[in-house]
């Protein structure tokens, strides 16, 4: 579904007697905005309920709301009011969720589901859960006379089990958030589909809870931070082990005070057994070890140290975890459904590259990602070719701003690098003396029509293969000749592109099922100087993620460092809750929202 938005509304908080005060009034307003079918709901009585007045009423509501812009405009990734016009006009403005008697028929369903968003990391006061079950008490009161008052709180109920329908499970769909307000360059996977139509369906079908359930992600990686989700709201209900004060560096052999509080704190993460030992104080062999699992779930050296780093991370609350479990679960929910058969996975945030088949990974290698302030782009795409010896085009962006000033302290720096000079970017462009330019006059908003070009061999900074899978950022895998920079922790060294550790196994993988391309004749073209575009016969999905939090195949979660703080973008972006309008029309324009049971 293509950039579809809902509209926020962001109101003063109305006071409960209001909601007291609707129902007994209903929705009165001014004669001349009322067509004749509808009367004071005080004076008018129906004999029956009549579905008839009630589409009439929904017809006249949807028809106001689709005469307010406001919300047409793009700030979210979501869907909600936005599909109402049509999902309703399919239906001829027939009530969605009430059958012929006046029951109201699978909202339960909606409500049992929205109930249970949690574990999606998701909040039901968002989708109405109060107004919708004081308006469904009204309608099913026995003792209520179906008044117009009646048809018009139906003729409500209608509308906003529609609206959060949609709205939540454009949620579990897409994710609350659109990744490209939070991150510098990102993207979510763009699905084509109609959640009127998925609607209807499941109203015809009787599959509100199924259909709901089928829209958020079923990959493996989900469902196990779902199960994480639930072990740290456990973990945060109980009285959390005191901090570690800050002092020397514990090791095993040492006996301190300090060392109960290690073990006591490991014991309440779960990374050491609780286990009768005659002196707690003491830092020995198993706590070693439980300090080493810690270090492995949290991205830090494995060395058995508690030093200022680890005993950093040990003090971090675990409500502060949980939030970071909640925030990649949002985050799995901007990803396509279906990953492929085969894919590459690469995480920036853990500068990691996995290589899944069938759902299980077969090769994982390190990375070096973006710079902070050059961050990797979050999306996914295609790789299509692979080109073996590459030259190496030099964006004009990083010719002005990191080479003009190099080559303005040493004029022969472009020679030293193998970089030569074009007039233009054109493909028959000549090649220019790089004296000609006035390198050291050049600025960011310079006119620089030239192209850099640093040729093919062992000194290019693209290494011997570069992995292309094309994209608006101009990203892209490769090898590179400096492999110190894969033994940091942290590798945001690049100006965007991704380098990869084994080059030549990813490129294996890659041409395994094209027959012309044997491991031998592979190696046999590495090992010569001739560039060469090869062509994939087979396009494997590229999905480049930020994840921060996520559980390994023994049920270990891990947390890792944020380096570009996303997470904080990403929380703050969350806080903003979705204001919908949960009594959707009101005739003299009053807009309400739901926070104190008012609709």
């Amino acid at each position: 579904m293509k950039q579809i938005a809902f509209f926020y509304t962001h109101v003063k908080p109305v006071k409960r007697f209001l909601l007291i005060l609707f129902i007994i009034t209903g929705c009165a307003a001014s004669p001349s905005q009322k067509s004749k079918i509808i009367q004071d709901p005080h004076e008018t009585h129906v004999a029956i309920f009549s579905p008839d007045t009630i589409s009439e009423l929904i017809q006249q509501k949807i028809m106001r709301i689709s005469e307010k812009k406001r919300f047409a405009h793009r700030s979210e990734f979501n869907l909600g009011i936005s599909a109402m016009p049509s999902f309703y006009l399919q239906r001829k403005f027939s009530p969605a969720w009430m059958g012929e008697n006046g029951g109201v028929l699978l909202a339960d369903d909606l409500l049992e589901e929205i109930k249970d968003c949690k574990k999606h990391a998701l909040t039901p006061e968002y989708y109405h859960i109060k107004a919708i079950e004081t308006l469904l008490n009204t309608v099913r009161d026995p003792h209520h006379i179906p008044s117009l008052m009646y048809q018009d709180i139906a003729a409500d109920l209608d509308i906003l089990l529609t609206n959060t329908f949609l709205l939540f499970s454009s949620h579990l769909l897409f994710g609350l958030v659109d990744p490209e307000t939070v991150h510098i360059k990102g993207e979510s996977f763009d699905a084509d589909i109609d959640l009127a139509g998925v609607l209807n369906n499941a109203l015809k079908d009787h599959t509100i809870r199924k259909t709901l359930q089928n829209l958020s992600p079923h990959h493996q990686e989900y469902l196990n931070l779902q199960s994480a989700l639930k072990t740290y709201r456990e973990l945060a209900e109980k009285n959390e082990s005191p901090r570690i004060p800050v002092g020397e560096t514990l090791r095993y052999g040492v006996s301190h005070e300090r060392v109960r509080r290690l073990r006591n704190r490991l014991i309440f993460l779960g990374d050491l057994k609780a286990t009768k030992i005659k002196n707690p104080n003491y830092f020995d062999a198993d706590l070693e070890k439980a300090v080493k699992r810690f270090q492995f779930r949290h991205g830090l050296t494995m060395d058995g140290l508690a030093g200022h780093q680890t005993v950093a991370a040990l003090n971090i609350p675990v409500r502060k975890k949980l939030r970071q479990i909640e925030l990649n679960i949002e985050r799995w929910r901007w990803l396509p459904r279906d990953l492929g058969t085969k894919y590459i996975l690469v995480n920036i945030a853990n500068f990691k590259l996995s290589v899944v088949e069938r759902s299980r990974p077969i090769m994982e290698m390190r990375v070096v990602a973006g710079k902070r302030y050059r961050k990797t782009p979050v999306f996914s795409g295609n790789m299509q070719f692979l080109v073996i010896n590459p030259f190496w085009n030099i964006p004009t962006k990083l010719a002005v701003r990191d080479l003009a000033p190099r080559v303005c302290l040493d004029p022969s720096y472009l020679t030293a690098k193998n970089i030569k000079v074009y007039k233009n970017w054109r493909n028959d462009s000549p090649e220019i003396d790089p004296a000609l330019i006035s390198w050291c006059t050049l600025t960011r908003k310079s006119y620089f029509p030239y192209k850099l070009q640093q040729t093919s061999g062992p000194h290019n900074l693209l290494g011997k293969i570069k992995f292309i899978f094309p994209n608006k950022y101009a990203v892209y895998l490769h090898d590179t000749p400096d492999k110190s920079l894969f033994d940091k922790t942290l590798r945001d060294f690049s100006s965007g592109c991704i380098r990869v550790e084994k080059p030549d196994l990813l490129a294996q993988f890659l041409l395994k099922s094209d027959p012309h391309w044997t491991e031998e004749a592979f190696l046999d073209l590495l090992k010569s100087s001739a560039r060469k575009v090869i062509s994939l016969n087979e396009h494997v999905p590229v999905h480049l993620v930020y994840i921060t939090a996520w559980v390994d195949n023994n049920g270990g979660v891990h947390f890792i460092k944020d380096v570009y703080r996303q997470d904080r973008r990403l929380a703050n972006a969350l806080k903003k809750r979705p204001y919908q309008l949960c009594k959707l029309i009101i005739d003299d324009g009053t807009y309400f929202s739901d926070d104190l049971l008012v609709f």
